[in-house]
Parts: structure tokens; C-alpha cells; sequence
């Protein structure tokens, strides 16, 4: 029976609330890239006639106020290992960050960023470079420009947010124990790559967020955006290597300098844009350890050091007192 009724309770949509279906594993390719891909997940039923002989036995015979709903699992038909030769069947490592409050263009090139990094696969052995793989950073290639200050302009530059793709993508590689070989701080702390010490500049060409596949399995890289949050999966085959990073630790923090005024002919005399915030400076680091099935422990603390940064503002003037 779907539905129960003891005591005037009635169990019968129980099911709404703990049933859950399983997942049969999608995995198709072209091109070498992953177009549609789902994990396989097992799925969780109510057995009933366990249930309803439990409550018989806790609340009428035991005459207790509560009695435990019985579950067993149910496996998908089709598993992830079953549909590909690449060593894809599970996730090893997960990275996220946070954009909340970002403009409205730094916001499209994240997703743009993050639909191209999408279903790639990494080869075994092989160094992965995320600018490489987001390049060129162009109107062409999807991208939208976020306005900086160059001496006395405001100029558009393409590809503004795309370093939270290097600090998301930094992330997960770390949670996956794989090697960096290649991490830049940022120059400042910045609110979308907090916490401090666990982010990573990427700008084309240079700076770039690179690791290696020391695998011995294709990783194929997951991407999703859910809210403000940019998720970074890797999924690949697990060979027992554990993984332990420490939480940052914040030293030396530093005032910001006054606000700078940059006058600029872009506005009408008298307007102020400011583009830039002021940021305290800090040091930060965090120790980070994989161990390995064969007993072997790689060790590294990573060191970020940001500077002070004061507040710009653009000043509009008739003519300049100085020239660019």
C-alpha cells in the first residue's frame, strides 16, 4: 500500500519526501569534447511492507511515539564506467567561487568562459592551460569589454571577469590533488575571489592557472553556474590519493593609500566616475598536502602577497594640467 494511516497519521506522501528516482548516466561526445554528459546516481525507495510492520510493532506493540520509515536503495540501470574508455566514472575534485554583485557584462563573459571550459577533456599526463582554452579573449569569441582606466582614458578591454574562472578553476584542481604548475595572486584582494590566498589571475596570455593530469585517466571538466556561484567539477577515476589544504591565513594587512583623482577629457567637466575601490594589503598563505596510495606525501604552502590599493576616481575637466 502507498498510504498509511495509525494513531490518526497518515504516512501516505511520505514518498514525496524521500523517494528519489535514479539516475541513468548520459555520456556522448563529438569533436573529442563532451557534449551531454549526467553521472549515474542511485535512487532511494520506501519499502513499505518493512515500514508498516515496524510501525505495528513500535507504536502499537511497543506503544512508543515513534517508529522509523524503511528505505532501501535502488541502482541506475546505466553507470557512468559503462558507457566510456577513458577512465570517466566518478568525481574527484570540486571548486567553487562566488560573483555576487557583479556588472551585468562581467557576468555574461563568466558564463561565456565557463560554457567554453564545458565537457573538455584532459589526456593523461597532459599540462592543462586555461587561458589556452578560453582564448582569444575577443568580441569574435563571445566575449563582452569591461571599462578600465589606462592614464587619462577609459578604455574597454574584453574578457573582464575571466579570472574567476582561473581562481574557480585553481580550485577544483587543488581538490582534486593535482599539481599546479602555474599560479599567479592577484595584484589586490578582490571580494569575488575571497578567501584570500585561494585565488588565481589568469590574463591573456600571461598570467595562467596551469596543472597536470598525473592521473593516469582522462578528467573531463563539468561547469555550472547556480545563482552567484560558478562550480567546477572533475571527473575522472579516483586512485586513493587524499587531499588535506588548511584555511588561510591573513597577516601584515596594510591601509589602503588615499583617493586618487585622474583627470580625464572622456567626461563632461566637473562628472566623477570612480572604477576603482580601495583595498587593504595583506599576506596570506595556506598549506596544502596530498598523500598518495603508495604511501608518498607532496607538501607545498602557497604565498599570495596584495598590495595596498587606493580608490580611483575619474575627474572631468575642460583641459588637462598635465598632459597623458
Amino acid at each position: 500500500a502507498s498510504t498509511y494511516a495509525l494513531n490518526g497519521v497518515l504516512f501516505g506522501n511520505a514518498a514525496n519526501a524521500i523517494e528519489v528516482e535514479s539516475q541513468d548516466a548520459k555520456f556522448k561526445m563529438e569533436n573529442n569534447r563532451v557534449t551531454e554528459f549526467a553521472g549515474s546516481r542511485d535512487g532511494i525507495t520506501i519499502d513499505w511492507p518493512a515500514t508498516i510492520a515496524n510501525f505495528e510493532k513500535i507504536l502499537l506493540t511497543d506503544k512508543q511515539k515513534e517508529a522509523a520509515i524503511l528505505v532501501r536503495a535502488t541502482e541506475p540501470e546505466v553507470k557512468i564506467a559503462d558507457l566510456n574508455d577513458l577512465g570517466v566514472k566518478e568525481l574527484i575534485g570540486v571548486g567553487r567561487s562566488n560573483f555576487k554583485g557583479s556588472p551585468v557584462n562581467r557576468r555574461h563573459n563568466i558564463r561565456v568562459g565557463s560554457e567554453k571550459l564545458n565537457g573538455l577533456l584532459v589526456p593523461p599526463g597532459e599540462e592543462f592551460t586555461t587561458i589556452t582554452s578560453l582564448a582569444p579573449v575577443t568580441a569574435e569569441n563571445g566575449y563582452l569589454p569591461e571599462l578600465v582606466i589606462k592614464e587619462n582614458k577609459t578604455i574597454p578591454e574584453y574578457g573582464g571577469g575571466l579570472c574567476q574562472i582561473g581562481t574557480t578553476m585553481f580550485r577544483v584542481a587543488l581538490s582534486a590533488g593535482l599539481p599546479i604548475t602555474e599560479r599567479s595572486p592577484h595584484s589586490y584582494r578582490v571580494v569575488y575571489y575571497e578567501p584570500a590566498g585561494k585565488d588565481a589571475a589568469v590574463y591573456e596570455m600571461h598570467p595562467d592557472l596551469r596543472f597536470l593530469n598525473d592521473t593516469g585517466n582522462y578528467i573531463l571538466i563539468q561547469t555550472h553556474i547556480v545563482g552567484d556561484e560558478l562550480i567546477f567539477e572533475f571527473w575522472s577515476a579516483s586512485d586513493g590519493r587524499e587531499i588535506y589544504q588548511s584555511d588561510s591565513r591573513i597577516t601584515n594587512i596594510t591601509s589602503p593609500p588615499a583617493l586618487k583623482d585622474v583627470e580625464t577629457l572622456d567626461l563632461a567637466p566637473g562628472e566623477k566616475k570612480c572604477t576603482e575601490k580601495a583595498h587593504a594589503g595583506a599576506d596570506a598563505e595556506f598549506d596544502y598536502k596530498v598523500t598518495y596510495p603508495d604511501g608518498e606525501v607532496k607538501e607545498t604552502t602557497f604565498s599570495s602577497h596584495y598590495r595596498a590599493w587606493g580608490a580611483v576616481c575619474l575627474i572631468g575637466v575642460a583641459e588637462l594640467s598635465t598632459p597623458p
